[in-house]
């Protein structure tokens, strides 16, 4: 697998004491398949049956940039 290319990065307070990262990465697994990796560090994550990213305007922006430019998947829009 291609290393991951970062789209999109920012940190939240979750108490008085600690403040989480997260990042939003992407990476190409196949020609026509890519897929969004979101870390989150700094909290205790919970186990469950379902997996959902968030993802900003800008951070969609961004996704497109890269799927073009370094993907080459030149026939998708903006």
């Amino acid at each position: 697998m291609e290393e991951s290319i970062l789209i999109g990065k920012d940190k939240f307070k979750i108490s008085e004491d600690e403040t989480a990262r997260r990042e939003l990465r992407v990476v190409k697994v196949h020609d026509d398949a890519i897929q969004i990796q979101e870390e989150v560090h700094g909290i205790i994550a919970l186990v469950g049956a379902s997996s959902s990213v968030n993802i900003k305007k800008e951070e969609l922006k961004n996704l497109i940039k890269v799927a073009k430019e370094k993907f080459g998947w030149t026939d998708i829009c903006e």
